[in-house]
């Protein structure tokens, strides 16, 4: 454990940044003013109450995908860009616990960046509608749960991983996976919005993964990442 800690505390200090604090918080402000929009109007369409269509809109499809990516992306990736991975590879640690202290990390600051400002814009837009706090709380968890080891993974991978990771939301989870069931069940995000769905009672597009599947699901996305990841790191050749 003392191994993991230091390794996580390493990841942390690397990963907070004024310029990302700044991005996130930026991400937040948008998602209270527009509860406090939806709030005062009390727009609500026949299927989908607009506080929920924000969270999946703006949520679970834009602001906890990219908060992960930028900060699991460069969690390994900046390491392998500059050529520094070698001083952490080296160090005498299971190659799982930089993995896990790499996913810890990125997933203990996309947490708290974007549950607390969608969960408290969900209450204010909802007025503190109880499942509609719940669904948020829950969806958010597993949606940066998933993400957040899945970019771990691609940044050890890839090089230039934001702008490859970016290609993959924008293409995959935000236009190619709402255009029919079978490209639905490929989507991290469709998981986490089938909950949102599930627990608000609210239909939202192609959100109809069962409830056992929507929690299971992103779980074993995280863990099969976590392996490779660590998989990854057991056999590069880092120099």
């Amino acid at each position: 454990m003392i191994r993991v800690k230091a390794l996580y505390g390493f990841f942390l200090r690397r990963q907070l940044s004024l310029g990302r604090v700044g991005l996130f918080g930026g991400l937040g402000a948008i998602a209270l003013v527009a509860a406090v929009a939806i709030n005062q109007a009390a727009a609500e369409s026949e299927q989908i109450p607009s506080s929920v269509r924000f969270t999946f809109v703006f949520g679970l499809s834009l602001m906890v995908p990219v908060v992960s990516l930028v900060l699991s992306a460069s969690s390994l990736g900046e390491l392998v860009d500059d050529e520094t991975l070698v001083y952490l590879w080296h160090r005498p640690s299971p190659r799982w616990m930089m993995a896990f202290a790499a996913w810890a990390a990125s997933f203990s600051i996309a947490l708290p960046f974007t549950l607390i400002p969608l969960a408290v814009a969900g209450a204010v837009a909802s007025s503190a509608d109880g499942d509609v706090i719940v669904g948020i709380i829950t969806a958010v968890t597993l949606a940066a749960l998933a993400y957040s080891a899945l970019f771990v993974l691609a940044g050890l991978i890839f090089r230039r991983a934001l702008i490859w990771g970016l290609m993959y939301l924008f293409i995959w989870e935000l236009f190619v996976s709402k255009a029919g069931v079978g490209a639905a069940r490929l989507s991290i995000g469709n998981y986490p919005a089938s909950l949102l769905a599930e627990v608000t009672s609210v239909r939202l597009p192609r959100a109809d993964r069962g409830l056992t599947a929507s929690v299971v699901v992103p779980i074993v996305v995280a863990v099969v990442a976590l392996a490779l990841t660590s998989w990854r790191l057991d056999r590069a050749q880092v120099s």
